[in-house]
């Protein structure tokens, strides 16, 4: 049987979208042999190769409301950037614990970007939520990460879509998951009127979140007690024009798109899976249940190729 890679790609919010596709794969047992991921795709992409199901992926992306998102906001001293990233890091070992990537169930790169000579680097052994920090850190909202004497941000400047990383790998047989997209003016939400509080939580059933997540996934008691979260309340009054974080996130999508566009048609993987989530903006990560929803309906469609050529 070939061996399979997956390259998962960046664009924050619209990332989620990513769980549908590892859903799907599970679903058709069509087993993932190696990982690269960029960004939100590192993040997503860790988990899985920790051994965390899908199931319990999706009950973690449900459980998250606007108010925990914000959260991991924690503003810090703007040097070298706007946040810490200290608690997203807590995040993520909450999750997968502190492994080193060489200890993973399933073979992981983490790509990230080089912010003084602009080179990709990419993470295959130490600290797997080190790595993932690094490969997430957006420029001008997160302070770059230190990694081995580099200061590494987010890899989606240098490689959108690690195809050619996981081809490294010693994947013989590629699947490239792109979820990079301008966003949409007038778009449908994929729920009814009302439905968007019903989506914020689900019933917790997984020890994974009664345990560990227990600390991230509960309501903001007090909102004033975060001064970010504040901030964000009083932009609201300023819906004229958007917020620093809009303007670098898009930014850096736009940027993202046109390089990701140049890559593929070099580096084509053999299945490209493209879920169109452009109606979802970056830091919207509590509209999980539709970005889920469209990535799980795409890789459908693709799910029966891949399995007649694997074979």
């Amino acid at each position: 049987m070939r061996k399979i890679g997956l390259a998962l790609g960046s664009g924050s919010a619209k990332g989620l979208a990513h769980i549908g596709v590892l859903k799907v794969l599970d679903e058709q047992k069509i087993p993932v042999d190696f990982i690269a991921g960029t960004s939100i795709g590192a993040l997503i992409g860790v988990v899985y190769a920790s051994g965390v199901s899908t199931r319990e992926m999706e009950e973690i992306a449900f459980n998250i409301d606007k108010k925990q998102i914000t959260s991991f906001f924690t503003p810090t001293i703007p040097y070298s950037g706007l946040v810490e990233g200290k608690r997203i890091t807590e995040f993520i070992k909450s999750i997968i614990g502190n492994p080193n990537i060489e200890d993973l169930k399933i073979p992981f790169a983490a790509i990230a970007t080089n912010v003084l000579n602009g080179r990709k680097v990419m993470i295959t052994k130490g600290s797997a939520v080190e790595a993932v920090r690094a490969s997430i850190s957006i420029p001008g909202i997160f302070t770059p990460c230190k990694h081995n004497g580099d200061f590494l941000v987010d890899g989606g400047l240098v490689d959108p879509v690690p195809v050619n990383c996981v081809r490294d790998m010693g994947a013989d047989y590629i699947i490239g998951v792109n979820v990079i997209s301008l966003p949409e003016k007038k778009t449908n939400k994929l729920m009814m009127k009302g439905e968007e509080k019903k989506l914020a939580t689900v019933p917790v059933n997984s020890k994974l979140i009664n345990t560990r997540l227990s600390k991230f996934i509960k309501p903001v008691k007090n909102v004033m007690e975060n001064p970010f979260l504040t901030l964000t309340g009083k932009l609201k009054t300023m819906r004229e024009s958007p917020s620093i974080f809009t303007i670098i996130l898009q930014t850096i999508a736009i940027m993202e798109q046109q390089i990701m566009n140049l890559q593929l048609k070099n580096l084509r993987p053999d299945i490209l899976i493209e879920p169109q989530v452009g109606f979802i903006k970056p830091l919207e990560f509590y509209r999980s249940k539709e970005a889920i929803a469209v990535g799980e309906k795409v890789a459908r469609y693709s799910s029966s190729k891949v399995k007649k050529n694997v074979r």
